[in-house]
C-alpha cells in the first residue's frame, strides 16, 4: 500500500479514476484484498484459467492504455483507493435507484478516505472526506428541495399492507384508511408518495475493537417525486411492533439523519 506518499483527504483536488468492472475485479485480485465490499460486488467472469488469462490480460491492456498502469507498476492513487475499500474502519453505503442501478460506498481508514460509485458496470473512485462520510455518500443524489406535506408516522406494518396492494395513491389512501389510520394522514401519505421514481437507502458500519464489521440494524431511506424528496424511516423497540414515519427532507436535514446513523449510541 501507498498512502505515505498520498494525501487521500478532503485537499486532494485530483480528478476520480474509473475503472470497468471487470478491471476492478482483476485489481482485487492482483492486490490480493479480502472479502470484496457487498455494495460493490461485482462478478468475476472466467470458467476456465485460459479465459481467465485472457480476460486478466485485456483487463491490464486497457489499464495500460490509459495510463493506469501495468501488474508491475499500479498507478499509486488507484491502488491507494482500491487499500481503502478493503476493511475500512468506518463506511456509509447505498443502495439507489436513480433511472439505474447506482451502489455507493464511503469508506475510511484513520484520516484516508474513498468515495465509490459503481453504475453501469463502471466504477468510479475519489478521494473523500473521512470527517465527512454522510455527506459524502449523499453527494451522488441529485439536488432536490424537500416536497410538500409533513411528518406522518404509523405502524410498519400498516404502511407495508397498504403499499402491497395499491396500485394507486387514491387506493393506498383507501387502504390505509381501512386499516384504521385517521383520514388526513392517509390522504397526507398518499399525496407524499404520489409519482414517486428516484428512491434508495443508507447504511452504516464500522469495525470495533476487535476489528469485527459492526452494522447498524437499520437504515435511512429517501424517495423523491417531481414535487420533492422525502424521507422514510423504520423503527424498531425490543418486545414492541416497528414504526415508519414519512416526511418532507431536504439536503441538510437528510445529512443529519445519515450522520447520526454513523454515530454510535
Amino acid at each position: 500500500m501507498t498512502t505515505f506518499g498520498l494525501d487521500l483527504g478532503s485537499n486532494d483536488l485530483r480528478e476520480p479514476v474509473t475503472i470497468s468492472a471487470l478491471e476492478f475485479d482483476v485489481l482485487w485480485e492482483h492486490l490480493r484484498l479480502e472479502t470484496m465490499p457487498l455494495v460493490l460486488k461485482v462478478p468475476s467472469p472466467g470458467k476456465t484459467h485460459a479465459e481467465r488469462a485472457e480476460l486478466e490480460r485485456r483487463a491490464w491492456a486497457e489499464l495500460d492504455r490509459r495510463g493506469l498502469g501495468r501488474p508491475v507498476s499500479l498507478d499509486p492513487m488507484l491502488e491507494d483507493l482500491l487499500h481503502l475499500l478493503n476493511r475500512p474502519q468506518h463506511e456509509v453505503d447505498g443502495r439507489l435507484w436513480l433511472g439505474h442501478s447506482v451502489r455507493v460506498l464511503a469508506a475510511a481508514k484513520g484520516q484516508s478516505a474513498v468515495l465509490a460509485v459503481l453504475a453501469h458496470d463502471q466504477l468510479t473512485l475519489r478521494p473523500a472526506s473521512a470527517e465527512g462520510l454522510p455527506r459524502e455518500a449523499l453527494s451522488v443524489l441529485p439536488p432536490l428541495p424537500a416536497g410538500p406535506g409533513h411528518s406522518v408516522t404509523l405502524p410498519s406494518a400498516d404502511l407495508d399492507a397498504a403499499a402491497a396492494t395499491a396500485k394507486t395513491p387514491d387506493e393506498l389512501h383507501q387502504a390505509l384508511v381501512s386499516r384504521g389510520i385517521r383520514d388526513e394522514d392517509a390522504r397526507t401519505l398518499a399525496d407524499m408518495f404520489r409519482d414517486a421514481d428516484h428512491r434508495g437507502q443508507f447504511g452504516a458500519a464500522s469495525r470495533d475493537k476487535w476489528g469485527k464489521r459492526v452494522r447498524q440494524d437499520r437504515v435511512v431511506s429517501f424517495f423523491d417525486t417531481p414535487r420533492g424528496r422525502y424521507l422514510q424511516l423504520r423503527r424498531a423497540t425490543p418486545g414492541q411492533q416497528p414504526w415508519s414515519t414519512v416526511s418532507p427532507v431536504d439536503a441538510r436535514r437528510l445529512t443529519q439523519h445519515l450522520t447520526d446513523l454513523t454515530t454510535p449510541s
